[in-house]
């Protein structure tokens, strides 16, 4: 593999930063694992309300998902999100079915249980962040987004290029929450 040119290590420089606490992805991971403890605490649940809440946020907007779908936004591997849903369907908070036309095609629905259950959580995740960002313009919410929107777009073209260039792609760690 040929080094990357002076500009793109200039660019990886000020991402990475020269040490960890100069890192962006290092503080992507320390504001993401403090905000979920704050969730967990407000919510006075256990961990696992954090894969449960990103279940249920997905499935609030895109209900009838496949369940390799839902691994995939989710972030969560998919023995533990088949587990997890199987405790769900148990809460009567997610249904599964098979799909008619291809049987090994398995969609999750929210029921109106889950969805109540999302509701709940939804206006603690949203009173956290907006704690959070009190002394923090919209403007650069809005850029942070679109700037973590555009890294993961990047990660996500490596790894397309990667794969058709027969290259094993590096597997990305699944995120523990989403906003």
């Amino acid at each position: 593999m040929k080094p990357a040119p002076p500009a793109t290590r200039r660019k990886s420089r000020r991402l990475e930063g020269e040490s960890f606490q100069t890192s962006v992805v290092y503080w992507t991971g320390v504001f993401e694992e403090k905000f979920n403890a704050a969730f967990v605490e407000r919510m006075r649940a256990g961990k696992t309300i954090i894969p449960r809440w990103r279940t249920l946020s997905v499935l609030s907007e895109k209900s009838g998902v496949t369940v390799n779908e839902l691994a995939h936004i989710t972030r969560i591997e998919r023995s533990a999100l088949s587990h997890l849903l199987q405790q769900m369907e148990k809460e009567d908070l997610v249904v599964r079915r098979q799909a008619s036309a291809d049987k090994r095609n398995v969609h999750v629905y929210i029921t109106p249980r889950g969805h109540q259950a999302f509701l709940t959580m939804l206006p603690v995740r949203r009173e956290i962040l907006r704690e959070a960002a009190c002394d923090i313009p919209p403007a650069q919410i809005d850029a942070l987004r679109a700037t973590i929107q555009a890294l993961v777009a990047g990660l996500d073209a490596m790894a397309d290029h990667q794969r058709l260039n027969g290259k094993p792609a590096a597997a990305s760690p699944p995120p523990e929450a989403q906003g």
